[in-house]
């Protein structure tokens, strides 16, 4: 995996770099099909001015870019670490969904297959009308 991280108006230590990439590097577990070295992180810190009454407010822009697909997660909040945490089960949400959704259309053309051919009188279809 390869990490860039940036920043505007934040300062970014060590630890929330190493906090960063160790808990978005724990996403390839879900990406086992790719290639680690394919897979890059664009990681962009920031700070939310104006809008709030007290304090400062974060946000975390995540680009996840695999060979064909683009996964984004946008997250504000008041801590940088819990930042990492939302924005990394908002990427695991999506990954998930585009998984699932790759499966069902590869079972939904098997069953195309199997109802052409007449190989097994299971393949569930609607009749015509």
């Amino acid at each position: 995996m390869k990490f860039i991280i940036r920043s505007s108006d934040v300062k970014i230590s060590e630890d929330l770099k190493d906090y960063t990439e160790k808990r978005i590097a724990k996403l390839e577990k879900f990406l086992e099909n790719v290639d680690p070295d394919l897979i890059e992180v664009l990681v962009e810190f920031a700070r939310v001015v104006g809008g709030q009454k007290q304090g400062e407010i974060f946000e975390a822009h995540i680009n996840l870019k695999i060979p064909g697909k683009f996964f984004r997660s946008e997250v504000k909040n008041e801590n940088l670490f819990s930042l990492i945490d939302d924005a990394k089960e908002e990427l695991e949400e999506e990954i998930r969904k585009f998984k699932t959704k790759k499966e069902t259309l590869f079972r939904r053309g098997a069953r195309s297959i199997k109802k052409l051919y007449g190989i097994s009188p299971l393949a569930r279809f609607r009749k015509n009308k």
